[in-house]
This record gives C-alpha cells, sequence and structure tokens, in this order.
C-alpha cells in the first residue's frame, strides 16, 4: 500500500475520474456485477457491483479480496443478493466456472435474482486493460473519497485501479481487470442498454 507509484504512465488518476456523493433518487435501470475470481495465492477476488442510470454506472460495491476462497464465495453471494444484482459475469479461467455455478446456487437458496453467466477470457490482459479506460472513464462513476470514509475495500480498490501504470511492472492488476471487464459486459448488453423485464 506504501510503496511509492510512479505517476508516469499511470493509466487513472484520482483526479480526472467521475465522481459521486449518493446515488440518484430514482430507481437504477438495472443493477449488473463482473467477477474476477480468484486464483491462487496473493491474487484478488474482485467484484465491482454497478448501477445503471442511463449511460452512467454509478460504482456502488467493490469487493476486492484476497482470503481463502471459501470466505470470498460466501461475501460474493451475500454482495449479489444484499444489492438486488440482476445479472453477473463470472471470469470463468481456472476455478471461475466452479466458482460461479457454486454462487448461483447458493443466491437461488437465499432467495436472490442474480443470473449468473460466465465468460473464458482470452484476451491480453493488458491490452484489454487499456482498450477499456476511455469507456470507463466515460461511463464510471466511482465513490467520491468523502463518501468511501471507513470502506477500507473501496479504499483499496481505488488505490489498485490508480496505480496500474503503462509503463511498468503491475504487482496488483487485478482491479483495473474487473473494472475492463465490467467495461466489456455492459458493452455487450446491447450496446450500452440493459433491458430488463418484469
Amino acid at each position: 500500500q506504501n510503496e511509492p507509484i510512479e505517476r508516469e504512465g499511470l493509466l487513472y488518476h484520482q483526479d480526472e475520474l467521475r465522481r459521486y456523493f449518493e446515488l440518484p433518487e430514482e430507481a437504477p435501470d438495472a443493477i449488473i456485477g463482473i467477477c474476477d475470481t480468484k486464483d491462487k495465492g496473493t491474487d484478488y477476488c474482485c467484484m465491482p457491483i454497478a448501477y445503471q442510470y442511463g449511460n452512467d454506472f454509478y460504482i456502488e460495491s467493490f469487493i476486492c479480496d484476497n482470503s481463502n476462497p471459501e470466505i470470498v464465495e460466501t461475501r460474493l453471494v451475500m454482495a449479489l443478493v444484499q444489492h438486488k444484482v440482476q445479472m453477473s459475469r463470472f471470469e470463468s479461467n481456472s476455478a471461475g466456472g466452479r466458482v460461479a455455478q457454486k454462487v448461483q446456487e447458493e443466491v437461488k437458496a437465499k432467495g436472490g435474482r442474480t443470473k449468473i453467466t460466465t465468460k473464458y477470457t482470452t484476451a491480453n490482459k493488458e491490452t484489454k486493460i487499456i482498450v477499456n479506460s476511455p469507456f470507463v472513464k466515460e461511463h464510471c462513476l466511482f465513490k467520491d473519497n468523502s463518501v468511501i470514509g471507513n470502506d477500507k475495500e473501496y479504499k483499496k480498490a481505488m488505490n489498485f485501479l490508480c496505480s496500474y501504470t503503462m509503463a511498468g511492472k503491475n504487482k496488483f492488476d487485478d482491479v483495473p481487470d474487473a473494472i475492463s471487464q465490467l467495461s466489456e459486459y455492459i458493452q455487450s448488453l446491447e450496446g450500452n442498454k440493459v433491458s430488463v423485464f418484469k
């Protein structure tokens, strides 16, 4: 956390990201999530949850956890149920497919309504992160620092996002990767229009 970061080559600057203090008063058009599942070791499982209002996506919740899989999976289920997420896509590389299936079963058992799909990613991670950054900067809103407050996890996720550099090695690229996956998922849903049926 306290490692110095070269400002040169940073993909996301804290001060250029769109921020918000609270969600709009009306009901969101959709609530979606993406989950970049955790591999072994110090890898992080990342799940941003976005509330859609028109072409804007408010990142209201962020799981960014490298605990053991059982703990992380329970937290994913709780977040999907709590936020009433309608659709979520899980990366199905390595253990991701199994995680998605288990989380889907548990969400159903808890009365949640999330429809989980999986996608196997073959694209180069760095390229994917970079090419999706303009969409993220234009359409995603992150909580203002004054609102993040004691949410250590959201703070950690923002630190990881804003320390990703194009000019060297990245120790933690899980958050920028998850955000780029969210961006791709949004764009795959009928060109930014998420239709919700009763």
